[in-house]
């Protein structure tokens, strides 16, 4: 911008100091000098566009003086004007231009008495109000342009962020599902194979049946996972029938599993039978799930007792383990329980888990009904 000033000061200049030596009525070596000295002084504008503003009014000033038939202002002033609009704050280049405005008018009436008070006046507004106003659209608009790249910045930062946050919330959401699956059904296979290796040598048909909770089981798994992976492929592939979500209708064989790899269980269920919300029903589920595997897992001989409630706005879930007869083998790093809670939270519910003082773990669980829980049939008791 400021060599851009500078031509145009040279540009406008030139011409006028040609007119001038052709009428033979000024010093062309001084006023040239003067012209060229206030043309480059336009250069330090970028760092002190009022220091210039106020030295290009001087040295016009004077230029008027060598050369009266020179029209004002000159253009250096004007370029000067400009620029101070263009890197000035609007408050700073009004007060400013203003200033040099009537310091100029003044100078310029005593250097040129012929001139008169209207011209004066229009000379204050046009020489350096309207440059001055011009460079502070420029710059206003410079400024606009930044806020709205700043802002398209800001939005696509945004956006990254986001997706990244619904990638980050989706894998949560896989490891939660697969967690569940794979550490329940893992578990059955691990108590089922310590009961086939227990009793291969001594009861051959037990172990035979061990063996054959082990097959089911692990098929079981594998199909629990295949529905989980089938999640990732819905956008592609959405022909393809996935598997429903477990819920409390799936209860009785998961309790069954239990039983069958040596965990005493009893279950009751109290209240109507209710048409669940998706959310719920599921995670109703994985609370049975998730405290029944860590009981197997943590204590051993341990009898567990679960009960369903369904009330008229929520279902209770609880499930409790009396201790049985010391800690088990297994190891964890409670990630289930808070994959559990977050599971719970998502469905609008609670979840309290801990050590009774009876002794035992308690994992209870309430999850809302609405307006979805419709009484269907009668209360179910297993045992």
């Amino acid at each position: 911008m400021d060599a851009v000033a500078v031509v145009c000061c040279v540009l406008i200049t030139g011409p006028i100091m040609m007119l001038v030596s052709h009428q033979g009525q000024a010093d062309l070596r001084l006023a040239g000098a003067v012209s060229a000295v206030c043309s480059l002084l336009v250069l330090c504008a970028h760092r002190w566009p009022r220091a210039t503003t106020w030295a290009t009014a001087t040295t016009s000033v004077l230029l008027l003086a060598l050369v009266p038939d020179a029209p004002p202002p000159p253009a250096p002033a004007v370029a000067a004007l400009f620029l101070l609009g263009a890197r000035t704050d609007r408050r700073t280049a009004v007060r400013t231009s203003a200033a040099v405005g009537v310091a100029m008018t003044a100078a310029a009436f005593v250097v040129r008495p012929e001139l008169s008070a209207v011209e004066s006046n229009l000379a204050l507004l046009a020489w350096t109000q309207l440059p001055t106003a011009v460079g502070d659209a420029v710059r206003s608009r410079r400024e606009l342009l930044v806020s709205y790249q700043e802002r398209a910045e800001h939005a696509e930062a945004t956006r990254e962020e986001e997706a990244r946050r619904q990638v980050v919330a989706e894998r949560m959401r896989l490891a939660r599902e697969l967690h569940d699956v794979v550490t329940h059904h893992l578990t059955l296979v691990n108590a089922q194979a310590g009961v086939a290796h227990h009793l291969v040598r001594q009861d051959a048909e037990r172990a035979y049946r061990a063996l054959g909770q082990i097959r089911d089981t692990s098929r079981a798994a594998l199909d629990e996972l295949r529905a989980t992976v089938g999640l990732l492929r819905q956008a592609d592939d959405s022909d393809q029938p996935l598997a429903p979500a477990p819920g409390l209708r799936d209860l009785p064989a998961l309790l069954d599993s239990f039983r069958h790899a040596g965990l005493c269980v009893e279950a009751r269920c109290d209240g109507p039978r209710a048409t669940l919300p998706s959310l719920t029903d599921l995670a109703a589920y994985r609370v049975v799930q998730e405290a029944m595997t860590n009981a197997r897992k943590h204590v051993v001989d341990a009898r567990v007792s679960v009960v369903v409630a369904v009330h008229r706005t929520h279902l209770e879930v609880s499930v409790t383990d009396d201790g049985g007869t010391g800690p088990g083998h297994g190891s964890g790093t409670g990630l289930g329980l808070i994959s559990l809670t977050e599971r719970v939270r998502a469905a609008g519910g609670t979840l309290q888990a801990g050590l009774q003082v009876s002794g035992g773990f308690r994992v209870h669980a309430l999850l809302p009904i609405g307006s979805n829980g419709l009484p269907s049939a009668s209360p179910q008791e297993s045992g």
